[in-house]
């Protein structure tokens, strides 16, 4: 099902919950409490207000009491997303993930897929610590895009997809530099490798392709460091370690003139 903005807590959908059903102003609710939207209504109108606790309190009640009730999937919806709100993002996915399994007819099905996802993603630690809820977060969104292809929620999810691509390149860079640091070039390249192999589309490739150069150098191998910097120069000659591979080729040219232009020329005829 398709979506107004794409954002992400699904903007047009959220507004239709909120503006639909009984008038609230405040946490007054407009019903008498012995209809069953009640707790419904008190629980919405308390999330609008950015009461998260007490929004869960009412969205809860009312599943507990009136499991079967058309606005069910809804209430299912602002649980989870006023578990986010209220920074408890492990506990706002087991909620989304009811929404898709208990309401597979539900027109927030797709919207409350996306927003489990989205629960990984605020998990993600630094770029330098486990990268468990990275992962996580980068297979649920595959899983998104595949399951709903029509979604406009999509787009979000290729752009985070593309942000944790980042975050995992950037441990393993971060991990190869260290280890070049260290002198110890063959294990830098394992890591400086695998980024150029598994991240390919990273904004951490020119660092990668940059200190890879430096470990094969370090290793001897003259050739292969220089085609390592070429290859960023020709794909990448704005980025920053562009800069520092055209110094590091001029120097390594001055060592070994044997690889410059003309090198392998035949002599000239007298």
């Amino acid at each position: 099902m398709k979506r107004g903005t794409g954002s992400y807590v699904g903007a047009a959908v959220l507004a239709a919950i909120l503006s639909s059903g009984s008038g609230c102003g405040g946490s007054r609710v407009a019903l008498p409490r012995d209809d069953p939207r009640y707790e419904f209504e008190y629980g919405r109108a308390e999330y609008e207000r950015g009461h998260w606790l007490e929004a869960q309190t009412h969205l809860k009640r009312f599943l507990d009491l009136h499991p079967g009730h058309a606005v069910a999937d809804s209430a299912q919806y602002l649980l989870g997303l006023a578990k986010s709100g209220g920074g408890s993002h492990a506990e706002a996915a087991v909620e989304f993930a009811i929404l898709v399994r208990e309401f597979p007819r539900s027109t927030l099905r797709d919207d409350g897929a996306f927003q489990e996802c989205r629960c990984y993603f605020e998990q993600m630690l630094p770029a330098e610590l486990d990268p468990t809820f990275a992962n996580r977060a980068m297979t649920c969104f595959r899983e998104f895009l595949l399951r709903h292809p029509e979604s406009e929620l999509g787009a979000t999810a290729e752009q985070r997809l593309v942000d944790i691509d980042d975050r995992l390149a950037e441990k393993d860079v971060r991990v190869g530099i260290l280890f070049a640091k260290m002198n110890q070039p063959a294990a830098a390249q394992v890591y400086l490798q695998g980024v150029l192999q598994s991240h390919p589309r990273s904004r951490w490739v020119p660092d990668a392709l940059l200190w890879l150069g430096r470990s094969q150098e370090k290793q001897g191998d003259a050739a292969a460091a220089l085609a390592t910097w070429r290859q960023l120069l020709g794909s990448f000659p704005d980025a920053a370690a562009a800069r520092e591979a055209r110094a590091l080729e001029r120097q390594l040219l001055e060592h070994h003139p044997e690889l410059g232009p003309g090198a392998a020329d035949p002599p000239a005829q007298p």
